[in-house]
């Protein structure tokens, strides 16, 4: 069960781990807000900003000592994925990074990266649909069986690829940063004493994904076409590829298939960065394409990093579908401010042109997983519903004062975190489901609407009172009331009703539910829209949310189960099949309710089983009979 404490957890948590991998602290408080929590307030935000603070602090801490054995705090030790700095190929500030003319390019790299990721998004939704059903319904075994095969597939790959499609490529040790000197790998290629050839595939493919991406982004030499050495003038000189384009195209094609089989898998296999290094291979796929085309010869003007850092932006918002953190992260990650305007015009057509296809990857998952995590609000079309449309009609409900043996019963026989506390207006029914076998009939409607609400219980309260012994026979003095220390003992995993053992005589004992409930829990009308119920449970956090009628009478309850996207789409189907077969029966009947108005109506609706006075509330069947 998901407490508030939990929430909050969660939602830190899932800041410090951004904070901490990519040295963004504010990144990662905006990744936990946007796609970490469907519940949010000002609480909660300074307890995920302090968290990912500290994360990053202590990250840095870390990585100075372990470096230079004192502690120090400064850029190159924050975060532990570094992409370096993106600066002049002369280590000069005088070059162009980018310019306002390159925003329609980016806004075409968007497009493609949206396009990319949608693709991405629905093979690996076609294999996790596949993994479920055929692999993870078959043990761990046949899912351990699975990654090793997926490791030997992946290695062989790599090392054919080496062989077969990489090029030695020839650069100068002195055109090259030291570090990026030390990331090449000359595998099957020849040396001699003033140059080095480095094989392309093998540097971007056996590398790790952190050190291939900064290759991507920084990796470039504008070259003598004649000795391929690098010039420190200012001289219009051709681009050397770096990278040979079809080494590029295949890179990115190896990498698009392992990253969509891996992803969903049976270990920790990542999407971050894996989708950063795709697209960063698609941008500089990108700009040689451009650079052939306009042909680029002033290293002031061009700058190939950039078409990487947009490309790796644009698939990765392709696939996840974020914009504001992702465009926070990235400007945190690569320190440059100046990439936020292309970073964040990047990501929303990336986001427009994927969601025009599917959803974002995350999204996918936890709707196959059936998660309850809530949207930020419904569909425009679900404005029609109200809170008796979707709600839980066949009731979970306890007495004040329960027999244990009934409780364990419910328990048992189902999953639920939290129940009604009712009582009967006239003669007191055991507890149980109302409308089990006639949900819809007037006697269920009159039945439930008889419960009178006195609170809310949790599972794990009931449990708790069971495990300390908080039942007593009928009739003898109640027990002392739990303290809240010993009531959260068991947090935060709590037993399970098949771990607590009973006796037969204790079977017949009652537990005072009515000290240990919440006695106002929330409510709704069963006439609310949808829209409120969104915004209870979004604003407040709440987990159940009880329907209750004008007259103060139970109809049901709503839980985030209810208002899961597949759950509502299947109620609004439903709902409209109605109405229109309602409509179309009133139009075929135009000439009988004409001569018999009264009669018509009522055999109509005996047939599709509504009730006459309901029937004439609809307002399509109103508005047919104006017309009449």
């Amino acid at each position: 069960m998901m407490t508030g404490l939990n929430v909050t957890f969660i939602s830190a948590g899932a800041a410090a781990g951004v904070s901490a991998a990519f040295g963004a602290p504010l990144g990662g408080v905006l990744f936990s807000l946007e796609e970490g929590s469907s519940f949010w307030n000002q609480a909660l935000t300074w307890k995920t900003l302090f968290c990912s603070m500290c994360s990053a602090f202590v990250l840095q801490i870390l990585n100075s000592a372990l470096e230079t054995k004192t502690a120090r705090i400064g850029n190159k030790y924050s975060g532990l994925i570094n992409f370096g700095e993106f600066k002049c190929v002369d280590g000069s500030n005088e070059c162009m990074l980018w310019g306002p003319q390159d925003l329609i390019v980016f806004i075409l790299m968007g497009a493609g990266g949206g396009l990319l990721g949608a693709l991405f998004n629905q093979l690996n939704l076609y294999l996790t649909k596949y993994r479920i059903n055929h692999v993870n319904a078959k043990g761990r075994v046949v899912r351990m069986m699975e990654v090793v095969l997926i490791g030997i597939v992946i290695c062989s790959l790599g090392f054919v690829s080496i062989n077969t499609a990489g090029y030695c490529v020839r650069w100068n040790k002195n055109g090259m940063e030291r570090e990026l000197q030390n990331l090449t790998r000359s595998w099957y290629c020849p040396k001699d004493k003033d140059s080095q050839l480095y094989n392309d595939f093998g540097t971007l493919g056996f590398n790790s994904q952190e050190n291939s991406i900064k290759l991507l982004f920084h990796h470039f030499d504008y070259s003598d076409s004649e000795n391929s050495t690098i010039r420190e003038s200012k001289d219009k000189l051709p681009l050397q590829a770096t990278y040979k384009p079809l080494s590029l195209v295949l890179f990115l094609a190896l990498l698009f298939l392992t990253a969509c089989w891996t992803y969903g898998i049976g270990v920790p296999s990542g999407l971050f960065v894996p989708c950063l290094l795709i697209g960063a291979t698609y941008g500089r796929i990108f700009a040689y394409c451009y650079q052939q085309i306009f042909q680029f010869t002033d290293p002031s003007l061009f700058y190939p990093g950039t078409y990487a850092l947009i490309g790796a932006a644009a698939f990765l918002g392709g696939v996840v579908r974020m914009t504001i953190s992702l465009t926070v992260i990235l400007i945190e990650t690569t320190r440059n401010i100046s990439y936020g305007l292309p970073i964040m015009l990047t990501l929303m057509v990336a986001k427009w042109v994927g969601d025009m296809f599917n959803k974002g990857l995350y999204d996918i998952h936890i709707e196959l997983k059936h998660w309850p995590l809530l949207e930020w609000e419904p569909e425009p079309l679900w404005e029609t519903l109200r809170a008796s449309d979707f709600m839980k009609s066949n009731l979970e409900w306890l007495n004040p004062q329960p027999t244990v043996g009934k409780v364990v019963e419910i328990l048992k026989r189902t999953k639920h975190s939290a129940f009604p506390v009712c009582v009967y207006t006239q003669s007191l029914p055991e507890e149980g489901t109302f409308g089990r076998k006639a949900a819809v009939s007037s006697t269920a409607v009159n039945e439930r609407s008889q419960l009178r609400l006195q609170g809310l219980i949790l599972r794990s309260q009931i449990v708790t009172l069971l495990k300390k012994e908080q039942y007593f026979d009928v009739g003898a003095p109640e027990l002392p009331d739990l303290t809240h220390s010993e009531m959260t003992e068991f947090y935060p995993k709590y037993p399970d009703i098949d771990d607590i053992t009973l006796t037969m005589s204790d079977q017949n004992k009652v537990i005072n539910c009515s000290r240990y409930m919440n006695p106002c829990p929330y409510t709704v009308s069963p006439c609310a829209p949808i829209t409120k119920v969104f915004t209870l449970f979004r604003s407040l956090g709440l987990r159940h949310l009880v329907v209750v009628n004008n007259r103060g009478g139970v109809e049901g309850i709503i839980t985030r189960a209810e208002l899961q996207e597949h759950h509502i789409e299947m109620v609004y189907k439903a709902k409209m099949d109605n109405e229109n077969t309602i409509h179309s029966t009133l139009t075929r009947s135009r000439t009988d309710i004409l001569a018999n108005p009264v009669s018509t109506i009522q055999s109509r609706t005996d047939n599709i089983g509504v009730n006459p006075a309901d029937f004439l509330q609809l307002p399509n069947s109103t508005r047919t009979l104006r017309t009449l």
